[in-house]
């Protein structure tokens, strides 16, 4: 799983399982033996995509979403769409340890404070964070939401970024109203010290080697981040921009899980257990990785395309 997102919590099996040897191997067989008998995969880390729109503009984000156009965006979901999407897939997973709420910036929908709180309330989920630039702060019933002991934030600091639209980095304020809370709430640009951006991948259609591709895979962070973008269940970060703005193959279109297509609890379960048992995603095709850049200006802003 992410590693940023299993640090927001400290989950005494998870933190105890790390301490020992074979921890890992413990952990692997338990969630095999849940699957024997339940026949419904366990999900690690599921990220529901709010909304393609954004308070920021970042030139090298790792969602791409300056690159959407006004057709490919998703406008923030609101709460009944959240509610059947959630609904459709507890039906069809053991159990997910971290479920997400991601963008572009989640606090853009209105309807944010009902999805986590019924978000919550699912005893299938174990584990809640949201994902925000700090840039909008969060409504009193967002705030009292927030309180919940399954819940966690992750903060990014961009204060030092020039935003543009008269925006303003409100990091201070955000996490001061955390702490006075009691909100789990992290910062890696806190924790690690100053931290550097890297160009994307350049994307485009391709077939690379396969023994490459599954490297790639095992070494990628996308691999831990699987995504619910529109009703699509998806790889990662990069995949939900490839498919709403770039010719997918047909591989791809295989791949994909349309939550809200198949309506057979049954069927729908057998396609997130494909999804789940792959050894690596077809999207990884379309990530070429030799000329990534290092040591960038974090936030680095440009101008809006759509």
């Amino acid at each position: 799983m992410c590693s940023w997102i299993s640090e927001l919590f400290s989950d005494p099996v998870i933190t105890f399982l790390k301490k020992i040897k074979w921890g890992n191997v413990i952990y692997n067989n338990y969630i095999k033996f849940r699957f024997f008998i339940t026949r419904k995969p366990a999900v690690p880390t599921l990220e529901y995509v709010v909304t393609t729109k954004c308070t920021m503009n970042c030139k090298h984000c790792n969602t791409f979403i300056p690159y959407f156009t006004k057709n490919t965006h998703l406008q923030p979901v609101g709460f009944e769409e959240f509610k059947n999407d959630l609904d459709t897939i507890l039906k069809c997973v053991d159990f997910i340890m971290f479920f997400g709420f991601v963008g572009g910036e989640p606090l853009l929908a209105k309807d944010l404070h009902k999805m986590l709180a019924y978000a919550l309330k699912q005893k299938k989920v174990r584990y809640v964070f949201l994902a925000t630039s700090c840039t909008l702060l969060p409504s009193k019933e967002l705030l009292e939401v927030m309180k919940n002991k399954k819940f966690a934030v992750q903060i990014s600091d961009y204060r030092n970024v020039k935003l543009k639209n008269n925006m303003t980095v409100k990091y201070a304020e955000f996490k001061k109203l955390c702490i006075k809370n009691n909100i789990r709430v992290s910062s890696i640009q806190e924790k690690y010290g100053a931290m550097t951006w890297q160009t994307m991948p350049i994307l485009y259609k391709d077939r690379q080697d396969t023994m490459y591709i599954k490297k790639l895979y095992d070494e990628c962070w996308g691999r831990y981040c699987n995504m619910l973008c529109d009703g699509i269940l998806t790889q990662c970060t990069l995949s939900v921009y490839i498919n709403r703005n770039m010719e997918v193959t047909p591989q791809i279109q295989n791949e994909l899980v349309d939550i809200r297509e198949n309506k057979n609890t049954k069927k729908l379960t057998e396609k997130i257990i494909n999804f789940y048992s792959r050894p690596y995603s077809e999207f990884c095709h379309y990530c070429h990785c030799d000329k990534i850049q290092y040591g960038l200006p974090c936030g680095e802003q440009m101008e809006d395309r759509a």
